[in-house]
């Protein structure tokens, strides 16, 4: 199953390293439907990942012992922590972490979007 997540917060010390970060995780699937056009204001077929459902902890299986909190609709939120992806300062480097997390579970892969994080693979369009 295709696999998103999105931070809830990241927490920063002085030194500016990640002391630790809530994030929320989602599953979905790359649809085709009809959306509206910014431009002309009709309705067009767009094909793009669409989040379907929000998980919780125990759909992750690999989670389970992770600290969770509830957001404010109730939804659960993963806590990370030094204990869990150690010393690192970038946004980056705690995408790769999660990526990596994601990864353990085998049924779950991370959306293409959240895996090219420096953006060198990214094709170049209209430059």
């Amino acid at each position: 199953m295709k696999t998103d997540y999105k931070f809830w917060y990241i927490k920063r010390e002085d030194d500016v390293h990640i002391s630790e970060c809530a994030i929320r995780f989602y599953e979905g699937e790359v649809t085709t439907e009809n959306e509206r056009d910014i431009v002309d204001g009709q309705l067009k077929p767009v094909t793009r990942y669409r989040r379907t459902k929000k998980l919780k902890q125990q759909d992750m299986k690999h989670f389970k012992h992770k600290k969770k909190k509830d957001d404010v609709v109730g939804g659960d939120v993963i806590i990370f922590d030094t204990d869990d992806f150690g010393v690192i300062s970038t946004d980056d480097d705690l995408r790769k972490f999660l990526n990596k997390e994601i990864k353990k579970d085998k049924d779950r892969y991370v959306i293409e979007e959240q895996t090219d994080i420096s953006g060198k693979d990214r094709k170049l369009k209209d430059r």
